[in-house]
C-alpha cells in the first residue's frame, strides 16, 4: 500500500476519533481497518467501538471484546445495512457526514463511493418515518408510565385516607412503607404522599383500640337545623286559624243548611258556600304533599362518611386531616350532606317549636323539600313545602328557594320570601356548622362528583425510614439489576464488586488472523496469529427477564480477564478453550448453576445501556477464582 494511502487512512482515523465517536451506541455494523502484529491490514466486521483511555475497544459481531491502540485502527467505515434494516435518523446522518468528509483516496473504496453515499441518503426517508414512529411510541410509553404512577398514587392515597378501616400493625407498617417508597423514588406528588403519611401517623392498630382513638369527638360536632321564629309563629297561627276556622266553617255550613231548609235560599247558599270554602282551605293546608316518585333516603354512604368526617374536623380540629380528593356519586353526596344536617333536638323560639326530619324529592333540575314542624309539643301533620332549583356542582352550597307553601296553599309574597330566606339561612348555617362550606366540587364525571375537602388540624411531624441505597461489595446479579432499574446506579459507578449469578451466554474474545481452521482438539499453539493479546471473553448473567416498559431481558455483562478462552456449547455448559472452537474437557460451569466470581470487577456506568450493565475486569486465573453450585442447594461459604 502506498505511503500516501497510509497517511490518508491515518488522517481518517485521527479525524474519526478527534470528534465524538460516530455511533457508539447505535446498531451500525462497521468495517474496521486494523493493523495487526505483522503489519498486515485486515478488515474486521464490528458492532460497536468505544474509546477507553488511549485505546479503542471494538465489539465484534460475535460479541467478543478486543482492545487496540488508537494508531492501530486505520479506519472505521459504516457498513451499508442489509435489506429490511432501518437505522435511526441521526445514525444515518452521521454515516453520510463521515463518508462525505473522507479523503478522495478513501472514497475510491466501494463502501465509501458516491454511489454508496447516495444509497445512504436514500435511507433517510424510512429513517425519518421510523424516527417519527419511535417518538410517538416513546411519548405514549411516557404517558402510560405517568398514568400508571398517578393511578398507583391515587389508590394509595385513598387507602391511606380510609383511616376508619381497622388494621393490624403489620398492615399499617406496609402502607407506610409503600408511601415512603414513593418519596424515595420521587414518584407522584411528594406533598400529597407526606400528607397521607402524616394522617397515618395518628392511626393505631385495631388491637389498641384504633383506628383513631378519639374519633368520638368528631361525632360530637353535629350541625343542626334550628327552627326560625317566623316558622314557629306561622305554625302557631295555623293552629289558631285551623281551630277557629274549623268552628267557623262548620258553623257557616250548618247555618247555610238551616237557612235552605227554612226557605232562605240565597242566604243559605252564601253561608253554606263560605263554610265549605273555609273547610276546603283548611283541608288544602293539612293535606300531605310529596314530590314525584320516591323521596331520596337521607342516608350517609361509606364514601360520604369519610367526606363528612373530614368536613366536621375543620370546625373543631381533633386530628390533622389533609386535603383529600374523593369521588362520590351525586345522589350519595346530596343525601349524605342533608342526612348529616339533623333537625334541632332543642325546642327554640317563643313558642318552643322545633323542626322534624324532612323528605327530599329531585326531578330533573328541581327539588322539593317537605319539612314538618313540631310546635307547642304537638307533632303537626302540616308541612312547609320548599321548592327551588338544584344547585350546580360548582356552587352546590347555594340553595335557592323560589316557592314555599303550607300543604297545597302557596304562601304569597312577601311572607313567602321571608320563609324562603329563613329556610335558606337555616340550611346554610347547618352547612357551615358541619364544615361543608369548605368542600369544593372540582367537576362531574358521569354520575360522580370529584370532591376536594380542605386541610385542617395541626400537621404532625413524621420521620421516614427510607435510606439511601448502600453500596454492597458482594451482590447478586438480580439485586444489582434492581438497583439500576430504580435509577440508583450512581451508587455503584466506579465501585468494585464481587458478583454472583447464572451465566446465560458467553462470547469468546479469541480472534485469529485469517480463517478459523482449527479442528476438534487442535490446541492452536501459534499465539502470534492473534490480532491482539488483550482480547477478552464476556460472560452474560441474566439479571431480570423484563423491567419497566422494556420487553427484552436485562443482563450483567462481565468483561473477563483470563489466560484461558471460554465457550458455551449448544447445551448451555461452559468450557475452557484454549479457543472458541475447541471443546474437549469436562464442563467448567454446568448449565443452570449459580456462579460466584471471587475476583472483583468494576461497575463502568450508572445507566443501563443496550439492556446491559457492564462490569469490567473480572479476573479468572484458575478454577479457584469462581464457585459454581446448584441453586437448589445452600450456597457455599
Amino acid at each position: 500500500m502506498r505511503w500516501w494511502l497510509w497517511l490518508c487512512l491515518g488522517w481518517m482515523s485521527a479525524s474519526l476519533w478527534a470528534e465524538a465517536p460516530m455511533d457508539l451506541d447505535s446498531p451500525f455494523l462497521k468495517t474496521a481497518l486494523v493493523r495487526g502484529n505483522t503489519g498486515v491490514v485486515e478488515e474486521r466486521e464490528v458492532q460497536a467501538a468505544k474509546v477507553v483511555g488511549e485505546q479503542i475497544e471494538l465489539t465484534t459481531t460475535k460479541g467478543g471484546i478486543a482492545l487496540f491502540q488508537k494508531n492501530d485502527i486505520l479506519g472505521l467505515l459504516p457498513k451499508f445495512p442489509e435489506s429490511g434494516i432501518v437505522y435511526r435518523l441521526e445514525d444515518v446522518d452521521k454515516a453520510i457526514r463521515l463518508l462525505e468528509s473522507a479523503p478522495e483516496d478513501v472514497k475510491q473504496r466501494a463502501d465509501a463511493s458516491a454511489a454508496t453515499i447516495q444509497k445512504w441518503k436514500d435511507l433517510r426517508k424510512p429513517a425519518e418515518e421510523a424516527e417519527v414512529k419511535r417518538r410517538e411510541e416513546e411519548k405514549k410509553a411516557e404517558e402510560d408510565r405517568i398514568r400508571k404512577e398517578e393511578e398507583k398514587i391515587s389508590v394509595w392515597l385513598k387507602d391511606a385516607a380510609d383511616f376508619q378501616k381497622p388494621r393490624s400493625e403489620a398492615d399499617l407498617a406496609k402502607i407506610r412503607a409503600e408511601g415512603e417508597k414513593f418519596i424515595e423514588l420521587k414518584v407522584g406528588d411528594e406533598g400529597k404522599v407526606r400528607d397521607g403519611l402524616a394522617l397515618l401517623a395518628q392511626v393505631v392498630e385495631k388491637e389498641k383500640g384504633g383506628p383513631l382513638p378519639e374519633l368520638a369527638k368528631l361525632n360530637e360536632i353535629q350541625p343542626q337545623l334550628v327552627a326560625d321564629d317566623l316558622i314557629v309563629w306561622v305554625v302557631v297561627g295555623v293552629l289558631i286559624v285551623s281551630f277557629f276556622g274549623l268552628l267557623i266553617g262548620l258553623s257557616f255550613t250548618s247555618n247555610g243548611l238551616t237557612r235552605v231548609r227554612e226557605g232562605a235560599l240565597l242566604g243559605g247558599i252564601v253561608f253554606g258556600g263560605v263554610g265549605v270554602l273555609v273547610l276546603a282551605g283548611l283541608a288544602l293546608i293539612w293535606w300531605p304533599v310529596g314530590g314525584a316518585g320516591e323521596p331520596w333516603p337521607l342516608s350517609v354512604s361509606p364514601d360520604m362518611e369519610r367526606v363528612i368526617t373530614f368536613s366536621k374536623n375543620s370546625v373543631k380540629p381533633v386530628y390533622y386531616l389533609p386535603s383529600i380528593e374523593f369521588r362520590v356519586p351525586v345522589q350519595d353526596f346530596a343525601s349524605g350532606v342533608l342526612g348529616s344536617l339533623s333537625p334541632s333536638i332543642e325546642a327554640v323560639g317563643m313558642f318552643k317549636g322545633k323542626l322534624k326530619q324532612g323528605d327530599l324529592w329531585v326531578v330533573k333540575d328541581r327539588f322539593i323539600w317537605r319539612q314538618p314542624v313540631t310546635a307547642l309539643g304537638i307533632p303537626l301533620p302540616v308541612s312547609f313545602i320548599f321548592e327551588g332549583k338544584v344547585p350546580s356542582p360548582e356552587a352546590w352550597q347555594e340553595f335557592e328557594f323560589d316557592k314555599v307553601s303550607l300543604g297545597k296553599v302557596i304562601i304569597p309574597e312577601p311572607v313567602g320570601s321571608s320563609f324562603c330566606e329563613a329556610m335558606k339561612s337555616s340550611i346554610q348555617s347547618g352547612l357551615g356548622a358541619g364544615g361543608f362550606s369548605g368542600i369544593k366540587v372540582k367537576g362531574v364525571d358521569g354520575g360522580n362528583l370529584n370532591i376536594l375537602t380542605a386541610s385542617s388540624g395541626k400537621k404532625p411531624e413524621i420521620t421516614t425510614t427510607t435510606t439511601t441505597t448502600t453500596y454492597r461489595r458482594e451482590i447478586t446479579a438480580e439485586d444489582l439489576a434492581k438497583v439500576f432499574v430504580e435509577n440508583k446506579g450512581s451508587e455503584f459507578k466506579g465501585k468494585f464488586i464481587v458478583i454472583e449469578g447464572i451465566v446465560d451466554k458467553v462470547s469468546s474474545g479469541s480472534e485469529f488472523s485469517g480463517a478459523q481452521v482449527a479442528s476438534q482438539g487442535d490446541t492452536l499453539s501459534k499465539p502470534n496469529l492473534r490480532i491482539k493479546d488483550d482480547a477478552f471473553d464476556v460472560f452474560y448473567l441474566r439479571a431480570m427477564d423484563s423491567y419497566g416498559f422494556r420487553k427484552d431481558p436485562l443482563f450483567i455483562k462481565l468483561i473477563i480477564k483470563s489466560p484461558d478462552v471460554f465457550v458455551m456449547d449448544t447445551y448451555g455448559d461452559v468450557y475452557k478453550g484454549p479457543n472458541a472452537n475447541v471443546v474437549k474437557e469436562k464442563a467448567f460451569i454446568k448449565k443452570g448453576y449459580r456462579v460466584k466470581f471471587l475476583k472483583e470487577g468494576r461497575v463502568q456506568s450508572e445507566q443501563i445501556k443496550n439492556n446491559e450493565i457492564e462490569v469490567y475486569g473480572v479476573e479468572i486465573d484458575g478454577d479457584s477464582d469462581i464457585q459454581a453450585f446448584d441453586p437448589s442447594a445452600p450456597p457455599p461459604k
